[in-house]
């Protein structure tokens, strides 16, 4: 089969504004403050981020963008460092961090908001965004024209925490691809929803430019998220095949701005466009020296090296359950860019399941294009050797934490969580569980703050240990 690279990239409709040829999915950011930005202006020392900038009513909230002319799409900040201007055209980018990922998907506007304030809701939600890329001591900031302070800072915390726990894995699904079929000059479109369930989409667009034909313009997917094959004759290296489709945007997917500063935005809530992707007959120029894997208890850390890198952003990290085609990305590493050194990445893939799995990097450049390196060996998540409750995460919390437990052997298990006068408040497992390492989230939304204990209790185990609701 052809060496292949693909390329991703977003589209959207009815845009009318001149943009200069920089990305596929455009946009404007509102020229003025209008009803639809929620948020407040706080201030906060130059020794509260990595800025070293004093900051002094800085906008902190929701941000709105016209995108492809559909009004009042929410966006956050993802850089506190960088500008933006109001009125500026903004692109797709592809650069993010899972952090970012995981808050536009779970909180607002994603979600509803908690606060009675939703401005003070948006307020929390931003300076958790900055406290992962910027590094922003949520302590430190002040909100003008409220007395609320506290009650903000604290549920930007709840978010932080949160996201802690459970945002190791949080990824964009690509909801468009292009797939190399059986035959090595073939190939099928693939779509997903963003929970990365196959769905059906019609009216998918084909074209290729550089020479070469396809046996059809326009295929659809079934059920299985699958199309017909597609014939490609006489392609010539470096041929662009474009597959064009109305489907879901992940929340969490970045934007750049197009003036001199070039800011990023995280799309704050999942939208629906036209999103394109694309194939290209070539190469990339980044070698790997090796690429190695190492398991502790069900952790999966990966390292990897590179000899030289021209034009790397960097590395999605892929992962597939043994015996299945379908890869899910686990993770993202930032590139170093062009350099004649060589770099050392490490990944920690956490808290999986028993089996057996492949990895593989897709390393991608910063026009889009991207290439596969596979790990050589299978990994095996085997069972624990004993029983094991561990400690809640987070602890204390408001409201929710993940409480993890080891499983040796197949049999009946309760996980239940009592108050201080030892009442049941809860009951998280009440039926057989199998061989393995196993996390449960609880949420304590309807309790009261105060101390709680939770209880594992199989045949032949029994372990109780204590957390605190604080609200």
């Amino acid at each position: 089969m052809k060496k292949v690279i693909f390329i991703l990239a977003l589209l959207f409709i009815s845009v009318t504004n001149s943009y200069s040829q920089f990305g596929l999915s455009k946009g404007q950011l509102d020229i003025a403050f209008n009803a639809n930005w929620k948020g407040l202006f706080t201030n906060f020392s130059a020794a509260s981020s990595n800025c070293n900038t004093i900051h002094t009513g800085a906008y902190t909230g929701v941000i709105v963008a016209n995108v492809g002319n559909v009004p009042n799409i929410p966006f956050y900040c993802l850089d506190l460092c960088t500008g933006i201007s109001l009125g500026d055209s903004i692109v797709d980018s592809a650069s993010s961090i899972p952090e970012a990922i995981y808050i536009a998907n779970n909180f607002y506007p994603a979600t509803l908001n908690v606060l009675p304030d939703v401005n003070e809701e948006a307020c929390a939600v931003q300076m958790a965004v900055w406290h992962f890329r910027n590094a922003l001591v949520i302590a430190n900031v002040t909100m003008d024209g409220t007395t609320n302070d506290a009650a903000i800072r604290a549920r930007a915390q709840t978010i932080i925490n949160q996201t802690i726990a459970n945002s190791g894995s949080s990824v964009h699904v690509t909801t468009i691809e292009i797939k190399p079929a059986g035959n090595p000059d073939n190939f099928y479109i693939r779509t997903l929803d963003t929970a990365g369930n196959p769905i059906a989409v019609n009216n998918i667009q084909l074209s290729i430019s550089g020479g070469g034909s396809l046996s059809t313009i326009t295929v659809n997917t079934d059920g299985t998220g699958n199309s017909p094959d597609v014939i490609v004759t006489g392609a010539a290296n470096n041929s662009l095949i474009k597959a064009t489709a109305m489907v879901q945007i992940p929340a969490g997917i970045t934007y750049s701005g197009l003036l001199a500063i070039k800011q990023l935005l995280v799309l704050g809530k999942t939208t629906t466009g036209l999103r394109t992707a694309t194939l290209l007959w070539g190469a990339l120029p980044v070698e790997l020296s090796s690429f190695i894997s190492a398991v502790n208890g069900n952790d999966v850390t990966l390292n990897w090296s590179t000899v030289s890198e021209s034009n790397n952003s960097g590395f999605d990290i892929e992962r597939s359950v043994s015996g299945s085609t379908d890869w899910t990305k686990v993770g993202y590493s930032v590139g170093f860019g062009s350099s004649n050194t060589s770099h050392n990445y490490s990944f920690t893939n956490r808290n999986l399941s028993s089996g057996k799995y492949n990895y593989r990097l897709k390393q991608i450049d910063y026009n889009g294009n991207f290439e596969y390196h596979n790990l050589i060996n299978e990994i095996t998540i085997g069972v624990p050797v004993e029983f094991n409750l561990s400690q809640n995460y987070p602890n204390p919390f408001n409201p929710s934490t993940k409480i993890d437990f080891d499983i040796p052997n197949e049999g009946f298990v309760t996980l239940k969580i009592f108050n201080t006068s030892g009442i049941e408040v809860a009951s998280l497992v009440n039926e057989i569980v199998t061989s393995g390492y196993h996390s449960i989230n609880f949420n304590a939304v309807n309790l009261a703050s105060g101390i709680y204990y939770y209880r594992l209790q199989t045949k032949d185990f029994t372990k109780v240990m204590k957390m605190a609701l604080v609200k």
